[in-house]
């Protein structure tokens, strides 16, 4: 009995401590869902760092040139976005962060940040402006930086090339068949083609134009053609011949998506948040996980979803954060925010395990805005 007793108390303290330690690494989590300016400041200063250096291809190790080139894109996509969110919500960051946008802008449209793109296509992505390539891996995510970028400083340097990017993207968006683009030739992903969408409904609140139509026929066909309809979630890819699916329905594609999606068709990331919630989402003692390929299916890792244990994904969990703050889910938001500082390492207000891409994508989404701000834009 005493041997039961003091096992049943070593058993209950674990778990205490396991939740302690969750409600540590959670502890700014509601000073971050309110959007409190200190807290976002602290992001913002951890990633001022990254910012200023001089990343390149050789500061990842995906162990393929393709996808360390796409890491070191999405970092400055990820910086342009949480540099832009905070300006918008605290005008008194608006002169500093737009500064820091146009230095990530820079680097987005540098040469060697278009290498991946154009090793890929065998043609740059800039020179193919108002062509029949797609380039939508690099021009759909080059789109949402441009059109928020314009939505902080509507006389941004940057605006004729936003100009530029989104008339080529409504070209071909409105001649697609499919209702998608190429990432690469042959290769088509519904979340590539997320970041154009979001970015249109940036666009057109920013200038007053209406694509509202094409926006609709967009949203519809990724709704009613690429959303699984067992589980509510997106294809992973899609053969660039009649959009069957070639992969099949994932959290990390799914979460990413929805967050894409918040900045131009609310109500279509709240669905995709909702079935995220329904069947991939757990909580443990305060730690949020979510998996990635939806039960009783699985599957390995990839470039895509990071590390996968016990069918929670690492990528899915973290970009949940940001469904989570654009649809006011304060509990999601504490528990995954938590599990992502736990892995992250924190160190200083940066995470020394994530590097520059782990630093982006939670300034990114831990100041993800309502889907309304951006309309009312």
């Amino acid at each position: 009995m005493r041997r039961a007793s003091s096992l049943l108390a070593a058993l209950i303290g674990f778990l205490l401590a396991v939740r302690g330690l969750a409600a540590w690494h959670g502890r700014d989590a509601d000073a971050l869902f309110d959007g409190e300016l200190e807290a976002q400041r602290e992001r913002a200063r951890a990633m001022d760092a990254w910012t200023g250096a001089d990343l390149d291809r050789g500061d990842f190790s995906t162990g393929a040139a393709r996808f360390d080139g796409e890491w070191l894109f999405v970092t400055r996509l990820m910086a342009v976005l949480g540099y832009a969110q905070t300006a918008l919500e605290h005008p008194e960051l608006r002169a500093e962060h737009a500064a820091r946008i146009d230095e990530s802008l820079d680097a987005m449209l540098a040469p060697e940040a278009r290498a991946f793109d154009r090793e890929a296509w065998g043609r740059d992505a800039l020179s193919d402006l108002g062509g029949v390539r797609d380039h939508v891996g690099y021009l759909g995510y080059l789109s949402l930086a441009l059109a928020v970028a314009r939505a902080v400083s509507p006389t941004s340097r940057h605006v004729e090339m936003e100009e530029r990017v989104m008339r080529h993207l409504v070209q071909r968006a409105s001649a697609s068949e499919l209702g998608l683009l190429e990432t690469y030739p042959g290769e088509v992903y519904p979340t590539d083609n997320t970041t154009f969408f979001g970015a249109l409904g940036v666009h057109d609140a920013v200038t007053g134009e209406d694509h509202g139509a094409l926006r609709r026929r967009l949203s519809r066909r990724l709704e009613t053609r690429y959303r699984d309809p067992r589980t509510g979630l997106l294809y992973q890819r899609v053969d660039p011949d009649d959009g069957a699916p070639l992969d099949g329905p994932r959290g990390s594609g799914t979460a990413l998506a929805a967050y894409f999606l918040s900045f131009s068709d609310g109500a279509l990331s709240l669905a995709l948040h909702r079935s995220l919630r329904a069947g991939m989402l757990t909580r443990t003692l305060g730690f949020g996980t979510a998996r990635e390929y939806p039960a009783p299916s699985g599957g390995w890792g990839d470039v895509d979803s990071g590390p996968v244990i016990l069918g929670q994904g690492v990528s899915a969990t973290g970009f949940v954060i940001g469904l989570a703050r654009a649809h006011g889910d304060r509990e999601t938001f504490r528990a995954h925010l938590a599990t992502a500082s736990f892995f992250g390492g924190p160190v200083d207000g940066r995470h020394a395990l994530g590097g520059p891409l782990g630093d982006a994508l939670l300034f990114a989404l831990t100041t993800a805005l309502p889907p309304s701000r951006w309309e009312a834009r």
